[in-house]
Parts: C-alpha cells; sequence; structure tokens
C-alpha cells in the first residue's frame, strides 16, 4: 500500500517512514528533505500546507495517509505568534491536506491523523480512555479542532484513525532530548511536588502503533498512543535517575517554569491518567509495556 507522510522529517516521522515501503513525503524544502531522508522516500511533494493544499492527481494515488505535521509545543516560549503556528500547522495543515485529497478524488482507505493527550486537558487522578471528553483551555481546543479537520474526509468513506500522542520517549530526541543530559550531570529533578500523571509511550511501540492502526481495519475514531504504565511525575524522576545512575534531587518549582516558559509551562503540570484501552482490547502488543523497561533501552549504549 502506498503511502504519503507528513512530519516525515521529525523525530517519530522518521522512525515510521523507515518501516514503510517507498513512502512518499509532503514537506516545505523538497531538496532539503531529500538530502535529510535519502533512500527513506520513493517521493518528495513539496507544498506548506499550512498556507496552501497541495496539487495530487492519478499518479499520486495512496493507500494511506499518515498526518504527523505540527509545530512543537515544547520549543520557544508561547508568545501570541507561537500559539499561531500551533494551530496553524495543525489545524490548517490538516484541513489543507483533506480538501487536497477530496478535490483529487484520489482517496485513500486509510487516513491516519495525529492528536495528543493535550485534548483531555487535566482530568487529575481520574483513569481516561478514548471515551472521555475533551477538557478546556488552550491544547484541547487545538486537539478538538485538529481532529474536527481530519475527520470530514470520514464523510467521504475514508477509515479515520486519530492517535492522541502522549509523551514520546526514545534515543536521539523526545522528551528526553533535554532532559538526559541534565539527569547524567545530576541536576535533574521532578516537577513541583511530583503528583502529576505522566502519560508517555516509546517511540518504537507508538510508530508499530501507526502501523497496526494503517492495517487494522476495525480500528477508527480516537486511540490512545500512550504505554500502558501511566506514571506519576516522581516516579518518572525517579526512574530516569536510576537509570543513569545519578541523583535526582532539584525540584523545578512551577512559578520558575512559568517565568521561563510563560503559558506552555501550564501544561507540564497537566495530570493526565491517560491508557490505551482501544489498543489493547483490539490485541496491539506493547515493546515496552512499562518505564523501567523503555527507560533501560533507551540509556543503553
Amino acid at each position: 500500500m502506498k503511502t504519503l507522510v507528513t512530519g516525515g522529517t521529525g523525530f517519530v516521522g522518521r522512525r515510521l517512514l523507515s518501516k514503510l515501503p517507498n513512502p512518499a513525503v509532503v514537506t516545505r524544502n523538497a531538496a532539503r528533505t531529500r538530502a535529510s531522508l535519502g533512500d527513506l522516500v520513493s517521493d518528495v511533494l513539496e507544498v506548506d500546507l499550512a498556507a496552501r493544499p497541495v496539487e495530487l492527481d492519478e499518479q499520486h494515488g495512496y493507500g494511506a495517509i499518515v498526518n504527523l505535521m505540527g509545530e512543537s509545543i515544547a520549543e520557544g516560549r508561547w508568545t501570541d505568534e507561537k500559539k499561531k503556528r500551533i494551530r496553524d500547522s495543525r489545524i490548517l495543515g490538516t484541513r489543507n491536506l483533506v480538501d487536497s485529497l477530496i478535490r483529487s478524488g484520489q482517496l485513500p482507505e486509510v487516513f491516519v491523523s495525529a492528536s495528543a493527550v493535550g485534548f483531555y486537558g487535566d482530568p487529575g487522578n481520574e483513569v481516561v480512555n478514548e471515551d472521555d471528553k475533551a477538557g478546556e483551555g488552550f491544547l484541547p481546543e487545538v486537539c478538538q479542532e485538529w481532529e474536527n479537520e481530519a475527520l470530514r474526509i470520514a464523510d467521504h468513506g475514508v477509515r479515520v484513525v486519530l492517535v492522541r500522542i502522549g509523551i514520546v520517549l526514545g534515543k536521539e530526541g523526545g522528551a528526553l532530548e533535554k532532559m538526559l543530559p541534565l539527569f547524567r550531570w545530576g541536576l535533574g529533578g521532578k516537577l513541583g511536588d511530583g503528583q502529576q500523571w505522566m502519560p508517555w509511550i516509546h517511540v518504537e511501540d507508538l510508530v508499530d502503533m501507526i502501523v497496526w492502526a494503517m492495517n487494522t481495519n476495525d480500528v477508527s475514531g480516537p486511540l490512545n498512543g500512550v504505554a500502558p504504565d501511566p506514571v506519576r511525575n516522581v516516579d518518572f524522576t525517579r526512574g530516569l535517575a536510576e537509570a543513569v545512575a545519578r541523583p535526582a534531587f532539584l525540584p523545578a518549582p512551577k512559578f520558575g517554569l512559568r517565568l521561563a516558559l510563560g503559558e506552555f509551562a501550564e501544561s507540564l503540570f497537566f495530570s493526565q491518567r491517560v491508557v490505551p484501552d482501544k489498543a489493547l482490547t483490539r490485541g496491539f502488543e506493547f515493546q515496552f509495556p512499562d518505564l523501567d523497561s523503555a527507560l533501560e533501552e533507551i540509556v543503553s549504549d
């Protein structure tokens, strides 16, 4: 099945491309993307989807679309301009991609679109699955609009899967890219009191889940892209410190992070006890179902 991927140069996207046969990608800079991805891709379509649709015709008939595009929420202070880029890259980008497919008449069998556990806001200690409602605030609103744009193509008979992704862990990128050096220097610590729940997933499991969702015909709608073992921040901190054999006793106070990061800091204290009910009930098998096994693989040489 021919696959078109957006966000293919990102931490998750590159790993996904390595598991797909001859995928194509949409990118804003074709030359740079070809140089970066090399033999991982068969075709590169150049367009800024946040600005306009992509031209598709008969030669661009894809059986599957995987939509991973989106401005990073964790890089840079959340100014009004930053928040606009977060929204536009997801909402306008997905809108233009869906419009391109509908106008071309080249509809895929399945459309797998990224979303985020930010959809749920801050439900505290409540266990959350795919049937739970959206939270309130900037991130939940963005996620709802993002998902609604993807769901428009379901009206044309396309199976749509919305992967609500948690904190992605892996080597050379993801959430640990900036955290690991600090912990290896003994400068790690919990966030605030550390009691907030963290929904995480190993990048290899996330990629496998996306491929599984593409190929499993009875999977549609929301799909929590998280491991079955959410942990509190204090336990995550302890586990990461033990994995690198260093102490971690420097807590990061909320007020300090708020000064440094602005509104984004609020999301770091969301308590999200999100579980992957749909993946588990449909038979998906995790390589790294618990935090210890995930961290052991990540910090190993």
